[in-house]
């Protein structure tokens, strides 16, 4: 049920490398399996953020529970800033909990 959505404004070379290496990010940081992990990943999306339009990105997690703003923004933000070069400063994270009876996989809800 994890969720983790990539929009930047960079063309990602080896995105499928790029992907799994998200989601086994996004499996440790929220300790669910790996199984359960999506990654969406938007790129070459025009950002004009901090009034520039240098390589930035926006990072959009999601999960029923788990998630932990000031434990997972350090690891992100390093990890974005070593696989795509763009700088912590260039990147805004979201996170959310979602209640487990608004989250559905394999058609039924997960509470």
């Amino acid at each position: 049920m994890p969720l983790i959505t990539l929009s930047t404004s960079i063309k990602i070379n080896q995105k499928n490398i790029f992907m799994e290496d998200c989601s086994k990010l996004l499996s440790t940081l929220t300790n669910k399996s790996e199984k359960y992990v999506m990654v969406r990943l938007f790129e070459q999306i025009p950002i004009y953020f901090s009034q520039s339009f240098d390589p930035a990105c926006f990072i959009d997690v999601k999960s029923i529970g788990s998630i932990e703003p000031s434990k997972m923004s350090e690891s992100i933000s390093e990890f974005i800033s070593n696989k795509l070069k763009i700088p912590a400063h260039r990147t805004y994270i979201q996170f959310e909990n979602i209640e487990a009876s608004n989250w559905a996989y394999g058609g039924k809800p997960f509470g």
